[in-house]
């Protein structure tokens, strides 16, 4: 199974898992924290391979642009679901920042191993 089809089932199946064990109630709020991390994961990793199979010398520029998109969506999400949508802050932001954080690090981990794989392993800072 690829990378995308497993972030997606496992995200998912934990988000419901956690959701029916901790906090039933909170069943809205928890899958909102989750979904939007998930989604620009993949598009992350989509994006990050579409590059390196084409032009990866353009893979910095489109990172950068990238991140910048990143942080302006993450706003507009978390003001709209909640301000607009209501939701309880405290489930959506504890779902949030697990998955964005769980997320970023699988991130981390397959890019380090697809350039080694590539032989263009990033350089490391010390």
């Amino acid at each position: 199974m690829k990378l995308s089809g497993m972030l997606a089932a496992v995200s998912v199946i934990s988000c419901g898992l956690c959701t029916v064990v901790l906090a039933p109630d909170a069943a809205g709020a928890t899958f909102l924290g989750m979904i939007a991390p998930l989604v620009v994961g993949l598009a992350t990793i989509q994006l990050v391979e579409r590059t390196v199979r084409g032009d990866i010398q353009t893979l910095t520029a489109r990172m950068t642009g990238a991140f910048i998109v990143k942080m302006a969506f993450y706003a507009v999400y978390v003001l709209v679901v909640v301000r607009v949508l209501a939701v309880d802050p405290v489930p959506f932001a504890v779902s949030f920042a697990v998955y964005f954080v769980a997320l970023q690090n699988i991130e981390a981990l397959y890019f380090r191993t697809l350039f080694a794989r590539l032989g263009r392993e990033p350089a490391r800072v010390s």
